[in-house]
């Protein structure tokens, strides 16, 4: 944090006083008196950034210019005052120590640029954001800093000068009389008390008649200021904003395009927020202090929000946030990733490239999820950190793979592929498909064969990826004790020759061969109806794309799946492929996509069979936007690859 004052302009300035802010997290002395240094950084990083806007007239902007000067000394004088042996206030210390020695010639010199901040003109009219996160444009002032640093209470003790907004209400005691308490106490003595007067005691008298004001109140309650109005306004949509970014998640079992209105509330939250005006955003970040526990969701949308909002104080708030609100629990770190996931805030993607040069752990770590899932990745970068010693980077590195950017070497994913790490070869795999390399299948055919079709999602790989000579593979697999894994596999896969094995499982207690069972058959047997009719032509494996009825609870009685299939297998013909009861088609696929009651990893496998099939490279991820997700596979149902596979075709479309 070191900073020669004689190099020192307003940018570093900033940085050098932002970096002190956050870095009072780090503190553990009791003695440092926290809350005090934060005021005075708060306010001189405040003022700093109205200089750095340019906001107000030459008078104005001097007035902020020393008002930077004197909160950065104030701050400074705190620091010192504790004479702490805390390591982590040194470099403090030093940072705004820098900025107070510094300040005269850096007010000298001129700015590089000022401080990218939304100046819309006259005319502009915000939008409203419509299903999908856009960038909103205000003129406005700068931001407020805050940052999240909780206190434990007790911890600290401290007396300040009165300002004027700390003037004591009447009744209460002034500095003089606390000091002569607390040296009262020092010398072990209680403060003297007067002894009451014996007074008579007072006649009873009649009420006064209420005033016409307090009338008023009775009848029509109390009149409150706007701004508290606002505030009240902007704490109950954050925190909707918060809830709804986890009710956009589905649940198992729902569809996930009757979560558009969530969402599109979850949006209206971001612009009601803005509407009470952007003064309120650091009294809701501050609400996350007030939690007893990390709150993910807190974090979620106080990230989201900020990140939806143009100008570089936005962007620096985001950054404040991330390095203080405590990455170090799993569940924040991952709500901090999601919602960095969707925020359309240009200035995101340089900041994430300059952590992800840093050595910072978490928020390195976080670079890498949130640059890979957004495809902001350069393969040879990915495969580096996939590579590496790290094992945390290590799995965020593979996952970037998928979406990375540029062509994958082969000398690096062949060594990939060997990872002792499951998820790290599941994830090369990936990229692999979603490249049109067979190289990934290949590799997962093997260790299928070895028997190890758990390892790395192997067997469901070969299930939506491999031909028909991948049933050697399945067989030398089911030589041993057969998997889980395995039989979800064999489901995808479409061979009707392993329902005999899937119901000899099924009647030695593995129920996971049900859900293989109804992917081949599309049967949906319950024990209530183990029978179903069928009209002419729609008997099974003869009639065309017919999605399977829906029911809550499959049966898990063998007797009543064996005795559909003594049934309706003589309509059977084994060199087709099969799913839910009829040749198999790219149908299927976008079926299972868009109208299926099915998982987010489910449908992500129906789009990586549609990749493998059909050649069609078309992006799609479960996890976004409602309205994104319709449009991608809108894109899918027009792609001509699609009318090129033959239902029933065990057709592979990679590269070689």
């Amino acid at each position: 944090m070191t900073e020669p004052s004689h190099g020192l302009d307003l940018p570093r300035a900033r940085v050098l006083l932002d970096e002190a802010l956050v870095g009072l997290r780090g503190v553990k002395d009791p003695q440092v008196p926290l809350r005090s240094v934060e005021r005075h950084l708060v306010a001189s990083l405040a003022a700093l950034y109205r200089v750095l806007a340019g906001a107000g007239d030459a008078r104005e902007l001097q007035h902020q210019a020393k008002l930077t000067h004197h909160r950065a000394e104030a701050a400074l004088s705190s620091l010192k005052s504790a004479r702490s042996r805390d390591p982590a206030v040194a470099p403090l210390i030093r940072a705004v120590a820098a900025v107070v020695s510094g300040w005269q010639q850096a007010r000298q010199r001129s700015l590089p640029e000022r401080l990218s901040m939304p100046r819309p003109g006259p005319d502009h009219v915000a939008r409203a954001q419509r299903g999908v996160p856009a960038l909103v444009e205000l003129a406005r002032e700068p931001l407020v800093p805050v940052i999240m640093l909780p206190v434990e209470e007790g911890l600290e003790l401290e007396l300040e000068l009165p300002t004027q907004e700390d003037v004591p209400p009447p009744g209460t005691a002034t500095l003089a009389e606390l000091d002569a308490m607390l040296a009262q106490a020092r010398q072990g003595q209680a403060p003297e008390k007067q002894a009451p007067a014996l007074l008579p005691a007072p006649k009873r008298q009649p009420p006064p008649p209420p005033e016409h004001d307090e009338v008023e109140r009775a009848q029509f309650g109390e009149t409150l200021e706007q701004s508290v109005v606002e505030l009240e306004r902007a704490r109950s949509f954050f925190e909707d904003l918060a809830m709804m970014s986890l009710m956009r998640q589905p649940d198992e079992g729902d569809l996930w395009h009757e979560l558009q209105p969530v969402e599109d509330r979850l949006l209206a939250r971001v612009d009601g927020i803005l509407a009470c005006g952007t003064w309120v955003l650091p009294e809701l970040v501050k609400l996350l202090d007030e939690r007893p526990v990390p709150d993910p969701e807190m974090v979620w949308g106080a990230l989201f929000l900020h990140g939806a909002l143009a100008g570089d104080d936005a962007l620096h708030q985001v950054e404040r946030l991330l390095r203080t609100v405590g990455l170090e629990v799993p569940e924040v770190f991952d709500a901090a990733c999601d919602a960095l996931a969707f925020v359309p805030h240009p200035g995101l993607q340089p900041l994430l490239r300059q952590w992800l040069r840093t050595q910072e752990g978490e928020l390195q770590r976080l670079a890498v999820r949130v640059l890979g899932r957004r495809g902001w990745c350069d393969a040879a970068q990915a495969l580096e950190l996939a590579g590496g010693p790290s094992p945390e980077l290590a799995i965020e590195g593979a996952r970037a793979l998928v979406l990375a950017r540029g062509e994958l070497d082969p000398r690096e994913t062949a060594r990939l592929l060997r990872h002792p790490s499951g998820e790290v070869v599941s994830c090369a795999i990936e990229a692999l498909l979603l490249r049109r390399s067979e190289r990934g299948i290949l590799h997962a055919r093997a260790l299928l064969a070895e028997g190890r079709g758990a390892f790395a999602d192997a067997a469901l790989w070969v299930a939506i990826g491999g031909g028909k000579d991948a049933l050697a593979d399945f067989d030398a697999a089911l030589k041993g004790p057969v998997s889980a894994a395995v039989l979800e596999a064999l489901g995808w896969y479409g061979d009707l020759r392993y329902m005999d094995l899937l119901l000899g499982r099924l009647e030695a207690g593995q129920v996971e061969a049900v859900g293989a069972l109804q992917r081949l058959t599309g049967a949906s047997l319950t024990d209530e109806e183990p029978a179903p009719e069928y009209d002419k032509g729609q008997e099974p494996f003869v009639r065309g794309f017919v999605p399977p009825p829906v029911e809550l609870e499959l049966s898990k009685d063998a007797r009543v799946w064996a005795a559909w299939w003594k049934r309706h297998q003589g309509r059977a013909t084994g060199s087709r492929r099969y799913r839910w009861g009829h040749a198999w088609s790219a149908q299927d696929n976008l079926w299972e996509m868009e109208h299926a009651l099915a998982s987010m990893r489910e449908r992500r496998l129906a789009y990586h069979e549609l990749v493998a099939r059909t050649g069609g490279t078309y992006p799609f991820d479960p996890r976004d936007f409602v309205v994104r997700q319709a449009q991608a596979i809108a894109q899918w149902a027009q792609a001509p690859e699609l009318r090129r596979v033959s239902p029933g075709s065990w057709t592979l479309s990679f590269t070689r």
